[in-house]
């Protein structure tokens, strides 16, 4: 299976360098003098980017489906999940804890305010894990959040790691956003057409038959959105579609350095698929192995303050261009559970915690992913507000930010 790296830093000094080189542009007084620190200060920073841990999103490897159709995060040598959904497995793999990991790799702390206005988050949770409403609930409503949950319907109370049906309806209740993730987690770019009409139209029936309105599919592995086979099914069954491996998902889709698409198009005029997309909302999961180095939660909060505050050189005086989507998996109490290979898109509680506060104590505005909103004509996505009703329907959707057309 084809690996996808998403080299966080990289994506955020190009937007930060971006920003420095306009202002030298327009600085004649400095420009002499400040150019060979700017050429310095990009090599420097881009080499540091290399070592950033890969945030994998979501193909890591605790969410890959194991050969005889176990659960994700299972392999065919692993024991049944505890209530947690963290499977009882050892490994050979040596964590690699050091006090000076994080600072020599992740280059440091972010700290400090910036305008509150201008700092916005999405919270995804994927798959059902019971973990997510026993132990990320409580502290989202310690703060006030609400997050987004893609579930796997044919798996509902299927396991008791898993949820049940009061569980996502009581999610639902307290304003919480549910969407689909398939019905089995399935690769959907190996699939054929008619399994595919299961995965993905057979979710969006099987939760409404238990009175859920989802209007946005989660790929599985962010596999299937660069096929336009599978697009083109999602588009006839959502609204939206979201994937991965990007830590800043752009309103009018033309922040990717590597991308020459100018708006939010789902299709180039050459015909083939562009980056980001209506049906590939670009998210970032936590993957905490990368490069043989194993992070440790401190190391992880570093690369979460990079992920948030990466939307600093685009939004700016309560406009906003760019977010942060933030997606989890299972969370776990024990670092034992924390530590294999096979559980490398998990988080700690404690970590989960801290993230929280975080974001409360620095004046970030958590939203639902579905209040992304999005304008066929410009091809630009929008904010808007969702009131909370009983089925998670959209009523009295009033625009509040809108991305900026090409």
């Amino acid at each position: 299976m084809k690996i996808y790296r998403a080299t966080i830093i990289k994506s955020v000094c190009h937007r930060v360098n971006r920003t420095i080189l306009s202002n030298l542009k327009k600085s004649p007084y400095f420009q002499t003098f400040c150019s060979m620190s700017v050429v310095i200060t990009i090599v420097m920073m881009l080499v540091i980017g290399n070592s950033f841990p890969n945030m994998a999103l979501s193909r890591s490897l605790s969410q890959t489906p194991s050969s005889g159709g176990g659960i994700p995060g299972s392999s065919s040598r692993a024991s049944a999940p505890n209530i947690n959904g963290i499977h009882n497995q050892s490994s050979s793999a040596t964590p690699v804890y050091s006090s000076q990991a994080a600072s020599s790799i992740l280059g440091g702390n972010i700290s400090g305010r910036v305008g509150s206005s201008s700092k916005i988050v999405m919270i995804n949770f994927d798959d059902g894990y019971k973990s997510q409403l026993i132990y990320a609930k409580p502290i989202l409503d310690k703060y006030g959040f609400k997050a987004s949950f893609f579930i796997v319907c044919g798996k509902v109370a299927t396991q008791p790691y898993w949820m049940n049906w009061q569980d996502i309806a009581q999610l639902n209740k307290d304003g919480m956003d549910i969407e689909s993730h398939t019905m089995t987690h399935a690769h959907l770019n190996k699939l054929s057409t008619n399994a595919l009409t299961y995965e993905i139209g057979g979710s969006k029936q099987c939760f409404a038959s238990h009175g859920f309105n989802t209007t946005i599919l989660g790929y599985p592995l962010n596999l299937g959105s660069d096929k336009p086979s599978v697009v083109n099914l999602v588009a006839q069954y959502y609204n939206l579609g979201r994937s991965g491996t990007d830590p800043l998902m752009f309103l009018n889709c033309n922040g990717y350095a590597k991308d020459l698409q100018t708006d939010c198009s789902t299709y180039l005029a050459n015909g083939k698929l562009t980056h980001a997309n209506r049906y590939d909302i670009r998210s970032a999961s936590f993957y905490h192995i990368s490069n043989k180095h194993n992070f440790s939660p401190p190391e992880m909060f570093q690369v979460f303050l990079q992920i948030v505050n990466s939307q600093i050189p685009s939004n700016s005086n309560g406009k906003i261009n760019a977010i942060p989507i933030i997606v989890y998996h299972n969370l776990t109490t024990s670092i034992q559970d924390y530590t294999p290979i096979s559980h490398a898109s998990s988080t700690t509680v404690d970590l989960f915690a801290q993230e929280m506060k975080y974001l409360h104590d620095n004046g970030f505005k958590v939203l639902l992913l579905n209040q992304f909103g999005f304008d066929p004509t410009n091809n630009v996505f929008y904010i808007k507000n969702v009131p909370s009703s009983a089925n998670g329907n959209t009523t009295k959707a009033a625009t509040l930010i809108r991305g900026t057309s090409p």
